[in-house]
């Protein structure tokens, strides 16, 4: 786990040999404050400490309250000066926090207290995502995947990657799936860390595998436009689809159909189980923002004159649109849509899409709900600030 000395010596944890597990009690955690105060050096002025990052970053509890929350807490993941956060990830009972220098700390989603944190590798490590599986925590980088105890943050295996991955993975029974950049992609069996199959598409494959309900079908999608559905657990292909260009934004799917805002200024619905081409969309400008779906009606920015439009699943058609309004639809609350483009957020009825709230949002990275409707929300702050906003 993070050593107290690893903020001014950059040292890697991963090398050393004895890692010490007391470090989620009073006293380390003083030990810790102290040492990455002294590194905020006035060479390096953003602030690290927990109580530097809370006196200068505002709660914004108001503008929360407006869209229907209310500032539960506020909790202070592990980060090394000057860096900001890269990864949330809400993982049950724990939310997972991975800074840009390869910090993870692991969070209790009930009060926000840090139970551990850990610097994974060096500063210079890509890393692609993490993912929860009972008990451990997976986080990979490009090369490798780190298996923890979530517990208690124990480093509990490591495994060489058979290929440069590029995407977070996603995982079949014993198998993780990753897209890389060369258009490859590799099932990982995490019981030897052996090579479990391969595949491949033309292109780079950017947008992270999309695991189909329980069936073990995962779809995957590359920079060229191409579409495989395959079995996670052997690597064959289900069907296969076809577009101009890339995913802009992650994939969505309901049990039967597929759906992709694509770089090539369109939104497509594919069949979940063959891949073939269901209704195509198009749009006046590239697609950048997530399909999501909700009572029977799907949602995405359409950008250019349409803005945030609602359509039917099934034909594409359109219902409404609200050209004022730009984002990710990110959460339903009290039966409006709660919407956020990255500074502003605004809450829309969900019948004729009309805007009943717009406040703004300062030095927030990145916003997850626990549940679409009615959920938790949890808020990032790109100086490493994480806030749980329930439902009021």
């Amino acid at each position: 786990m993070l050593s107290p000395f690893s903020c001014c010596a950059r040292m890697n944890t991963s090398t050393i040999g004895a890692r010490s597990l007391v470090r989620t009690g009073a006293g380390f955690a003083a030990a810790l404050l102290l040492l990455v105060a002294g590194c905020a050096t006035s060479a390096d002025p953003k602030p690290t400490t927990p109580q530097q990052r809370a006196d200068t970053t505002p709660s914004q509890a108001d503008q929360w309250a407006k869209l229907g929350y209310r500032l539960d807490w506020r909790g202070f993941p592990t980060m090394l000066p000057g860096e900001t956060i890269r990864f949330l990830d809400i993982l049950g009972d724990v939310v997972a926090v991975q800074e840009s220098a390869g910090v993870v700390s692991v969070l209790e989603a009930r009060s926000g207290i840090t139970r551990w944190s850990d610097q994974v590798a060096g500063r210079l490590t890509k890393f692609v995502g993490n993912i929860r599986e009972a008990d451990r925590l997976l986080v990979s980088s490009e090369s490798e995947v780190y298996f923890y105890d979530i517990a208690t943050g124990n480093l509990k295996n490591k495994q060489r990657l058979a290929q440069v991955v590029n995407t977070r993975p996603v995982k079949v029974n014993d198998i993780l799936v990753y897209g890389c950049a060369n258009g490859q992609l590799l099932g990982h069996y995490t019981i030897n860390g052996f090579r479990a199959w391969g595949s491949g598409l033309t292109g780079s494959i950017e947008t992270d595998p999309l695991l189909l309900g329980t069936s073990g079908r995962i779809a995957i999608s590359s920079t060229t436009g191409d579409l495989i559905i395959i079995d996670g657990q052997t690597g064959l292909s289900q069907g296969r689809g076809k577009m101009f260009a890339g995913p802009g934004a992650p994939l969505a799917a309901s049990d039967v159909t597929l759906y992709v805002a694509s770089s090539d200024q369109s939104l497509y619905a594919f069949n979940a189980e063959s891949g073939a081409q269901i209704w195509r969309k198009r749009t006046e400008a590239p697609l950048a923002q997530k399909p999501v779906l909700h009572d029977g009606r799907l949602y995405c920015d359409l950008g250019g004159k349409l803005g945030l439009t609602c359509m039917e699943p099934g034909t594409g058609k359109e219902i409404w649109h609200n050209d004022k309004v730009t984002g990710e639809v990110i959460a339903v609350r009290n039966k409006r849509l709660v919407v956020w483009n990255g500074t502003n957020a605004a809450t829309l009825d969900t019948l004729k899409g009309v805007i009943v709230e717009t406040v703004k949002l300062d030095n927030i990275a990145i916003i997850k709900a626990d549940a679409l409707v009615d959920g938790n929300l949890y808020a990032a702050t790109t100086n490493g600030i994480v806030s749980k906003l329930s439902p009021k």
